[in-house]
């Protein structure tokens, strides 16, 4: 699996995915989807990853310029689901309380999302966003996250 910025909507920022499956030695794209909800809020700087059941997650850097800051979110699928999207909704690592003020600082560039190999259920996500109290501290103002999660139906063996 893997993933990229684009422009999900004009001027809106969406997660593309891919799963890449590999058969009879011909790898090929099996399916591919762009989340972007549709609710203004870019979505990008994504890691993706698939648990053992062959679940797939994604983790993103969201904000819209009022309203959401600079914060950690992440959604996924799980196997059975339509080829093409997300169906498990959102769920928010961390909301930020900041905003990014200087032209050349940025965040998220170097997020990753795991799957821990204990149980190759939870996804291990690590990503950048901003409070309000590192930005008072700092012209960067950025803080590091990591967060756990799981997508339904992937126990430890």
């Amino acid at each position: 699996v893997t993933n990229q910025s684009v422009e999900a909507a004009p001027g809106v920022a969406g997660v593309r995915w891919y799963e890449v499956r590999r058969t009879n030695g011909t790898y090929a794209v099996h399916q591919q989807g762009t989340y972007a909800p549709g609710d203004g809020v870019h979505r990008w700087m994504g890691s993706a990853a698939m648990d053992r059941n062959g679940g797939i997650a994604l983790g993103y850097s969201v904000v819209n310029g009022s309203t959401v800051f600079p914060g950690i979110r992440y959604t996924g699928r799980l196997a059975g689901d339509p080829l093409g999207q997300m169906t498990q909704g959102e769920g928010t690592i961390i909301d930020g309380t900041g905003r990014q003020t200087t032209t050349n600082s940025r965040w998220g560039d170097y997020t990753s999302l795991n799957v821990d190999p204990v149980d190759d259920c939870t996804f291990w996500y690590v990503n950048e966003y901003y409070t309000a109290a590192g930005q008072a501290s700092s012209a960067a103002g950025w803080q590091t996250r990591i967060g756990s999660f799981k997508l339904p139906g992937c126990f430890a063996p």
